[in-house]
C-alpha cells in the first residue's frame, strides 16, 4: 500500500529519465556479508553457520566453490549438543584490485585472508574480540576491521597483512563504511549510545561521534506513531551520490507501558541518515501508519528488522534488506520515500545485500536458507523497480551442518514473517527484535509486573535454572505466552502441530546462541586485580552465584518444578516508588504467585557484555552494581575495583 505521492515522485524523477549514468569511480566501500568483485564475475558470501565462504558465478548462477575457514565443518558437541561454529564468518571485503578477500571471523577473533583467484586461504590475522565488520579503502591501501566486543577498529596493511594501528570506539560497534574519497571511515555503534563514530583515515583518529536521538512519543497521534530508543545499528552505508550515510536501525518504544504496549507499538523499523560532512543526523525515514491519518513518514508498508543497505551505483535507489520480515524495501535515494516492496522472497534471515556495478541486479544473502536471492533492477519502472529474478542460488557444496531442528528454531527466532509462521501479526516483531543477536537490546520495558530489562540468551538458558526475573517459567516452550501477548502471535504448546516448532525454538535458544568472546581475558592469565577480585567473589558472592553458570537458580529444585520450592532473593533492588513498581506475578503455567521483591539469581556468564544491570536496568555499569549491593559498605574502593575486574572476566 503506497500513497500516490510516492508514485508521483518516482515518475517525476525517473519515468522520463535516461538510463543510469556510468558510476563515478571510486565508489564508497561498505562492510557486508555479500559482495561482488569489481568485474562482477564473482559473488562472495559468508556462511556463519558453516565456517565457510562461498563463491558464486553471477552469470551462470552456480556455486563455484565453498571455502572452509576452519579445520572441519562445525558439528554439534556430542556431550552438550551445542552447535557453535569456531570461526563464524560475519563479513567480507574484496580489495579493489581483486586479488584478496578479507573475512571477519567473529568467534575466531581473526581476519582470514583468501586469494581471490586460487581461493586458497593465505592465512589469518589476530584482531580484537568478535570482529563483525571489515571494509577496504576505495584505493585498496588499507583494510579496516571492527571488533564488536573489543570495541575497537584495527587498521590492516594489505601488502603485509599486518595490523598497523588500533583505535578504541564506543561499546559494541558492528559495521563500517568508507567514503568514496577514502577520507572518512564510518563505524556503526550497535547498542548503547547508538549511532556512528567517524574516523579520519589519514590520521586514524576519531573525528567525531553522532548519537542517534530518541524519537519522542507522539502525544497527538498515540502509540502507533514511531517512537523510542535507537538500537541495532548494523550498518553505515555512504550513498554514492550526495555522500550522506544511511543507518538502518530499530526504535524500541520503552515509554509505552503495558497493557498499551502491544505488537504494533513495541518496535519500529527506521533508517536514519548522517549528513555528508559526518557531523550530525540529517533526516530520519520513519514508518507512516495509515491510521490514525496525518502522521508523517517515508514508508507505509509494515516491515521489520532493517539490516543492510545497497545503493545502485548512481545513488538513485536504495535497497534495504529487512532481516525479520524477509523482504526488500526500495527507496528513492534522493527523497528517502519508499517506491516499492519486494515480498515475498525465497530467502530467510536476510543479513546482506549487494548491487552489481551496472546497477542491473541485486543479490540478497539468506542466512537461514543458505542461499542467495537475485533481484532484477529496473530503475525506470515506477511500480516495480526491483523484482525477484529466478530461483535462489544454493551456496553450500555439502549438506547443511546445522541440525534441522536448530535451523528451524533459528528461523523462528529471527522471523517476523507472519505469512509463513503465526509468530506475530502483519510482519511486526520477532524474538530477535528485542534479543538482538540472541542477546539483549539494553533497554528497560514498562511491563505490568514492573520495570524489566531484556536479559541475554547467550549461552542458552538451559543451564541457568528458572526463566524470567521472578522465575515464572521453566522452559522456552512456555514462551508461547510471550509470542501471543507481546508479539501478537498465535502459538500454544498444547497444539500438537505447533509444539514441534516451539521445541525447535527452545533448542535453538538453548544450544545455538554462544556466549560472547571476552576481551578481558588474557592468555597470560588474570591480572593482579582480577585474581584478587576472584578471591573476594568466592568469599562474598559465591553463595548465590555458584557453579559454572554462577547462579543458584533451581537450587533445591533441580528439575525446575514450578509447583515446588523456588529459591528467590531480595537484595534491595526492588522498585517500590514511582509510576511503575514491582508487582506480585503468577507464573502463567500453573498460576502460582511469586512475590514482588524476590528475584531469581541471574547467571554471571558473559556479564561483561550485558549492561545495564539489575532486573530494571537501573545500574549502568558493574561498578554501579557492586556499589548498590548490601555487602558493598564493607569493601574498600580498591576491593570494589578488583571485584569488578574479576566480573569482567566471567
Amino acid at each position: 500500500m503506497k500513497r500516490a505521492v510516492f508514485l508521483l515522485s518516482m515518475c517525476l524523477t525517473g519515468c522520463n529519465a535516461a538510463g543510469p549514468p556510468a558510476p563515478v569511480a571510486p565508489l564508497p566501500s561498505v562492510s557486508s556479508t555479500i559482495a561482488l568483485s569489481a568485474d562482477d564475475r564473482a559473488l562472495w558470501v559468508v556462511n556463519p553457520d558453516a565456517d565457510s565462504v562461498s563463491v558464486i558465478d553471477p552469470v551462470t548462477r552456480a556455486l563455484k566453490t565453498e571455502i572452509l575457514l576452519a579445520a572441519a565443518r562445525p558439528v554439534p558437541d556430542p556431550t552438550t549438543g551445542r552447535f557453535e561454529p569456531t570461526v563464524k564468518p560475519r563479513a567480507l571485503a574484496i580489495l579493489p584490485a581483486g586479488n584478496k578477500v578479507y573475512v571477519a571471523g567473529q568467534t575466531a577473533n581473526r581476519v582470514f585472508v583468501i586469494d581471490a583467484q586460487t581461493f586458497a586461504v593465505l592465512g589469518s590475522i589476530p584482531v580484537g574480540a568478535e570482529p563483525t565488520g571489515v571494509v577496504a579503502s576505495p584505493d585498496g591501501h588499507a583494510v579496516y576491521v571492527v571488533s564488536h566486543e573489543a570495541a575497537e577498529v584495527a587498521q590492516l596493511d594489505p601488502r603485509a597483512d599486518t595490523v598497523t594501528a588500533t583505535l578504541k570506539v564506543g561499546e559494541h560497534p558492528w559495521g563500517a563504511g568508507v567514503s568514496a574519497d577514502g577520507a572518512s571511515l564510518y563505524v556503526s555503534q550497535f547498542l548503547i549510545a547508538p549511532g556512528v563514530t567517524v574516523i579520519d583515515t589519514a590520521t586514524f583518529t576519531t573525528r567525531n561521534t553522532v548519537e542517534l536521538a530518541e524519537q519522542p512519543p507522539d502525544q497527538a497521534n498515540g502509540k502507533l506513531a514511531p517512537n523510542g530508543l535507537a538500537r541495532g545499528v548494523y550498518a553505515a552505508v555512504p550513498r554514492p551520490v550526495g555522500g550522506d550515510v544511511w543507518l538502518p536501525h530499530l526504535l524500541l518504544a520503552v515509554k509505552t507501558p503495558e497493557p498499551d504496549l502491544d505488537f504494533q507499538s513495541t518496535v519500529f523499523p527506521t533508517i536514519s541518515t548522517l549528513a555528508a560532512d559526518g557531523k550530525a543526523e540529517a533526516k530520519r525515514l520513519l514508518f507512516q501508519p495509515l491510521d490514525p491519518p496525518g502522521i508523517a513518514g517515508s514508508f507505509t508498508d509494515v516491515v521489520s528488522g532493517p539490516r543492510a543497505i545497497a545503493f545502485t551505483p548512481d545513488g538513485r535507489l536504495a535497497l534495504v534488506a529487512m532481516s525479520q520480515s524477509e523482504d526488500v524495501m526500495v527507496f528513492d535515494g534522493a527523497t528517502g520515500f519508499e517506491t516499492s516492496l519486494v515480498r515475498p522472497l525465497p530467502s530467510a534471515f536476510l543479513e546482506g545485500i549487494a548491487v552489481d556495478h551496472a546497477g542491473a541486479h541485486a543479490y540478497v544473502d539468506g542466512r537461514n536458507t543458505h542461499d542467495v536471492t537475485v533481484l532484477a533492477i529496473q530503475p525506470n519502472d515506477p511500480i516495480a523497480p526491483a523484482t525477484v529474478d529466478g530461483a535462489s542460488i544454493e551456496r553450500y557444496a555439502a549438506a547443511d551442518p546445522m541440525p534441522a531442528n536448530l535451523r528451524l528454531g533459528q528461523r523462528l527466532f529471527y522471523t517476523a514473517n507472519s505469512a509463513a509462521f503465526p509468530i506475530t501479526r502483519n510482519f511486526w516483531v520477532a524474538c530477535s527484535s528485542c534479543h538482538l543477536e540472541g542477546q539483549t537490546d539494553a533497554v528497560t520495558w514498562q511491563f505490568t509486573v514492573g520495570p524489566r530489562d531484556t536479559p541475554s540468551n547467550a549461552g542458552g538458558p538451559i543451564n541457568t535454572g528458572f526463566l524470567l526475573r521472578q522465575a515464572l517459567r521453566d522452559s522456552v516452550v512456555e514462551y508461547d505466552t510471550t509470542i501471543d501477548i507481546e508479539q501478537g502471535g498465535t502459538y500454544h504448546r498444547d497444539d500438537a502441530l505447533q509444539l514441534p516448532q516451539l521445541e525447535a525454538l527452545r533448542d535453538f535458544v538453548n544450544l545455538a546462541i554462544p556466549f560472547p568472546q571476552n576481551p578481558n581475558v588474557s592468555p597470560a592469565g588474570p591480572t593482579t586485580d582480577q585474581a584478587r577480585g576472584g578471591v573476594l567473589f568466592s568469599a562474598i558472592c559465591a553463595t548465590c552465584h555458584a557453579g559454572p553458570y554462577f547462579t543458584d537458580s533451581g537450587a533445591g529444585n533441580p528439575t525446575l518444578d514450578l509447583a515446588g520450592t523456588i529459591l528467590l532473593h531480595n537484595v534491595g533492588t526492588c522498585v517500590t516508588a514511582g509510576t511503575f513498581v514491582d508487582q506480585p506475578a503468577p507464573d502463567e503455567v500453573i498460576g502460582k504467585m511469586h512475590t514482588a521483591c524476590d528475584f531469581d539469581t541471574p547467571t554471571l556468564r558473559g556479564v561483561f557484555a550485558t549492561a545495564p544491570y539489575f532486573h530494571d536496568g537501573s545500574a549502568a555499569t558493574l561498578r554501579a552494581v557492586v556499589d548498590r549491593l548490601p555487602f558493598s559498605t564493607a569493601l574498600s574502593d580498591d576491593d570494589k575495583q578488583a571485584l569488578v575486574a574479576y566480573l569482567h572476566t566471567l
